[in-house]
Parts: structure tokens; C-alpha cells; sequence
């Protein structure tokens, strides 16, 4: 992926009142709050670090403009704010339109899906820090002067902070993690060993743009695949920095790929992980074999509750996958069978 041609203009910083009023009813962040604005330089006197926020938007007018407005009043004073809309029908080009003086650049066309939006606003921005925020994520306030003031301190590579996600009926935090990001490629195999919400978590742009930008072939792990790449092309270059600091939230709601698509994420995972083994030396590759191989017969176990014959689909999951009988969720389903046989 090459450099932007020229850098693209500064967000002003605008204030509550320089911005359109919100709708009759909101308040809070980021309608009627706004985070303290930074001075023009940092405390050694250099200047801030340039940030670049792109929002892929497709027909998610009833968040957007909550995401927009938790970019625009950060009071972050050296920031890129880019957003690429894929021809929406709805309202969201028109919102879009009514904050169009604050933004580096926009623009509305058709595309081809997330990754290719993200990539689009990538190739127009020139900071040396890189995010996206999806059109019903927001930032939180301050989340910017947290990310550059990690920046300045440690110049790491991969900058990671708190994240939640929100029911966005009930407002119940559904998730809640801190960030753990990633040393080795095999740690993407282990539970709970990385730990990384997507808007949460700030890259080096020149990295991104060295190994490819994101894979617009996939649509639910582009991020993870992304963290995953870094990590096996860079290994102790990836050089990683955390704040317990909360920097964003997701929302969940009936639209959201973390609701509507949960069985694409693990089949898009299970392909990037197999066409990560020739990649690897030859230990890693073996370790990497058994944890598909354990994950594929987890899934096909977790089959036999759709299974007409059960009793039948356990067997013969036996003759096609022998190793099943070593795994605990084969012998699970067998226990959970024997007890419903018994009542």
C-alpha cells in the first residue's frame, strides 16, 4: 500500500456550539459534553503526534452521527478525521453533509464492503497513528489525548486500551476488556491471551500500510486477521503499550455482525488460520495443525444437537474424526446424552 500523495487538512476542533444541535432528546456524551481540548503541544513542547480515525458507513443513520461527534470533540488538536460511506440509502449521507467542515475528507460511493472503505480512507491519510471506528462505535471522551500521550511515551507500534460493548437496547455492558495485545502468533490460539477491542486499539500507519492494509476478502475477522499478520511478519517488532483507560464502545444491536453473523467469524477464522501455516517454522505449524483440527471437532461436536439421530451423529463423527474421542466436548455431548437417555 503506497503513502498518501499529500496530507490531508487537520480537524478544527470544533465546540458544542460550532457544531449542528443535537436531536431534541439526547444528551451526555457526545451530544451535550465535550473532552477538554489539548494545548497545540505536547508537555516536551513537541508537537502532538497526527491521528487518523476512518468510518466505513453503510446505512447506519440512526448511530452515525454519535460516532461522528464522539471524533469531532475529542479536542484533539493534530487529527485526520475521514469517513467513506458506501452509497447509502438512508439518511446517512445527509448527516454526513451537515458536519462535512469538520472532516479531513469524505465521501459517498459504492465499494466493496468494510475492508475496502478502510483501506480507501488508509490510502488518503498521511498520520503517523491509525484506527477505524465502525459507524455505531464511538469514542470515548479523551480517548485521543490518552492514545498520543502512550505514543509519546513509549513510540510503541500497536496502542491498546479498554473497550466495551453496549446493548444498545437495554444498556447493559455485554462485554467489558482489557487490553492484552498480542507477543506471538500461537497466542491467537489461547484463550483469553489476546485481548483486543478494535477501537481500541491504534496502530502505526506505516505498518499497516507495509504489510497490505486489511484483507477485503473477509468480512467479520478483518480486524483479528490484521493483528494476526502484524504479528507474524513483524514478531518483536510489533513493540505493544496498554492503558487501563476506557477508549471506546461498541454497540450491539440486531444489525451488528457480532449478533447477526457470529457463525461467519469462526469460519473466517478457521480460514485465515489454515493459510497461516506455511508461514510458520515447523514447530509452530504443528501446534497450529492441532488447534484447527481441535476447534473443527469441537464444531462438528456442538453439531449433534441439530442432528435428527444423535446416538447415530456421535458415532459416525467417531469414524470420520477419531481424535474426537480425545477432545472433553465429545465426551461432553456423550455425558448430556446418557443423562436425557436416563430421565
Amino acid at each position: 500500500m503506497s503513502q498518501p500523495s499529500a496530507a490531508l487538512r487537520l480537524v478544527p476542533s470544533p465546540t458544542l456550539d460550532a457544531l449542528p444541535p443535537p436531536p431534541a432528546g439526547r444528551t451526555g456524551w457526545p451530544w451535550t459534553e465535550q473532552s477538554q481540548r489539548l494545548p497545540e503541544a505536547a508537555p516536551d513542547g513537541r508537537p502532538w503526534p497526527r491521528l487518523s480515525i476512518v468510518t466505513p458507513s453503510y446505512n447506519q443513520a440512526g448511530f452515525l452521527e454519535a460516532t461522528i461527534r464522539s471524533v469531532l470533540l475529542q479536542g484533539y488538536p493534530a487529527l485526520e478525521y475521514v469517513i467513506v460511506d458506501g452509497a447509502s440509502t438512508d439518511e446517512s449521507r445527509s448527516i454526513i453533509e451537515r458536519y462535512a467542515g469538520w472532516l479531513s475528507y469524505w465521501v459517498s460511493e459504492p465499494d466493496r464492503g468494510q475492508s475496502h472503505a478502510i483501506n480507501k480512507g488508509l490510502a488518503r491519510c498521511g498520520g503517523e497513528v491509525f484506527n477505524w471506528l465502525n459507524s455505531d462505535d464511538q469514542l470515548m471522551p479523551g480517548a485521543l489525548a490518552e492514545v498520543a500521550t502512550l505514543r509519546v511515551a513509549t513510540q510503541a507500534a500497536m496502542l491498546v486500551g479498554r473497550g466495551v460493548i453496549v446493548d444498545a437496547q437495554s444498556g447493559r455492558i455485554r462485554h467489558d476488556w482489557a487490553g492484552r495485545p498480542p507477543r506471538h502468533p500461537l497466542d491467537f490460539t489461547r484463550s483469553n491471551r489476546v485481548v483486543v477491542a478494535q477501537p481500541s486499539a491504534f496502530l502505526d500507519a506505516r505498518l499497516v500500510r507495509q504489510v497490505g492494509g486489511l484483507r477485503e476478502d473477509l468480512q467479520c475477522v478483518l480486524d483479528w486477521e490484521l493483528y494476526l499478520r502484524l504479528t507474524v511478519l513483524l514478531r518483536e517488532r510489533l513493540t505493544t503499550a496498554t492503558t487501563p483507560a476506557l477508549l471506546s464502545y461498541a454497540l450491539y444491536h440486531p444489525h451488528s455482525k457480532t449478533s447477526s453473523h457470529q457463525a461467519d467469524f469462526q469460519s473466517e477464522g478457521l480460514r485465515v488460520l489454515r493459510a497461516l501455516g506455511p508461514q510458520l517454522p515447523a514447530l509452530e505449524r504443528l501446534r497450529l495443525a492441532a488447534y484447527v483440527r481441535g476447534v473443527v471437532t469441537q464444531r462438528m461436536v456442538a453439531d449433534v444437537w441439530t442432528a435428527n439421530h444423535r446416538w447415530q451423529y456421535l458415532g459416525s463423527l467417531l469414524v470420520q474424526r477419531p481424535d474426537a474421542l480425545w477432545s472433553r466436548p465429545y465426551w461432553g455431548a456423550l455425558r448430556r446424552l446418557l443423562v436425557r437417555a436416563a430421565q
